[in-house]
């Protein structure tokens, strides 16, 4: 009696033992990334949930007390929230756009069959392995009022008569601040574009050649269907970066001249830990959030409503 009972355990144990591995076959891949991505949620999911806690309080020194979504209500009131809000959404817009076009423009010139790719990938890699506070003060100096290189240059092509006081200039000071961001951005965009050209096929290529049809009419309807992948990566990436960017901002110009060029996220900085309002800084950063999360939603909607099509 106990050699049959055990027999049938030991079955029991080798069908667990077989499932457990057909399993573990079927969901090799899954199985492998499984305790990363429950760290990186996390890792994710748990300060969202803190800074969304946290902006339901009035905390301040000497106060802690909930007050629901009263810190939404004041953000929204607020006149300056609009006025960085729209700073943010031009330096955001515009940068990100520079950084498409030009990046796809490096990435096409470098798609092509030139002599030494790799010098010219190189020098195109350089502003992004610059950090981005040390661009922020080479384009500080270069436009100094004083001692810059920029007037100098301008003043001696009889460009300007007189030195130009760019970074305190209502303006030029914004104008600025987007180009040094765009350039900062620019090679990322360019290698993720570049990647994709390059695992087009060649022969659709030769086929519209042979078809007659136009350098226009093969970008169009070959190369941007193509890259529509990496472009989504990439409009990602750069405006998400774009957006909550404090770095650049504050080594660059400040906010000044005034506060116009504060954006939103350097004005969530300084409503913490100048102001020390936490719950008013923490409702701005949901926000913030919220409205990166509904641009890429925004983008990956269209492009895959494209793709389709």
């Amino acid at each position: 009696m106990r050699s049959v009972d055990q027999e049938k355990l030991i079955q029991e144990d080798q069908t667990l033992m077989d499932k457990l591995k057909e399993f573990l076959d079927r969901h090799f891949a899954l199985t492998c990334i499984l305790p990363t991505m429950i760290v990186v949620f996390g890792l994710i999911l748990v300060p969202i949930y803190l800074v969304f806690q946290e902006s339901l309080f009035l905390d301040t020194p000497g106060h802690y007390k909930f007050v629901a979504i009263r810190n939404y209500i004041r953000i929204f009131q607020n006149s300056d929230f609009w006025r960085y809000l729209y700073h943010t959404i031009q330096y955001s817009g515009f940068s990100s756009l520079f950084s498409f076009l030009f990046g796809l423009l490096l990435a096409l010139c470098l798609n092509q069959k030139i002599k030494f790719p790799n010098f010219f990938r190189i020098w195109v890699l350089l502003p992004w392995a610059i950090p981005p506070v040390v661009a922020a003060f080479i384009f500080k100096w270069f436009f100094n009022d004083v001692y810059g290189a920029g007037n100098d240059l301008l003043l001696k092509f009889g460009i300007i008569k007189a030195p130009v006081t760019w970074l305190a200039s209502e303006t030029f000071a914004m104008p600025i601040l987007i180009g040094v961001d765009a350039w900062i951005r620019i090679p990322f965009v360019t290698i993720i574009l570049l990647a994709g050209l390059q695992a087009i096929p060649q022969d659709l290529y030769d086929a519209c050649e042979i078809d007659g049809a136009g350098p226009f009419q093969v970008f169009w309807n070959i190369t941007i269907p193509y890259l529509k992948g990496p472009l989504l990566v990439a409009m990602v990436v750069v405006t998400a970066f774009s957006f909550r960017f404090v770095d650049i901002m504050m080594a660059l110009t400040g906010g000044g001249p005034g506060d116009d060029t504060m954006l939103f996220a350097v004005n969530i900085y300084k409503s913490a830990f100048l102001r020390l309002r936490f719950g008013y800084s923490a409702a701005e950063g949901v926000i913030m959030l919220a409205m990166i999360v509904v641009i890429i939603l925004g983008y990956t909607y269209f492009l895959k409503s494209e793709v389709e099509e």
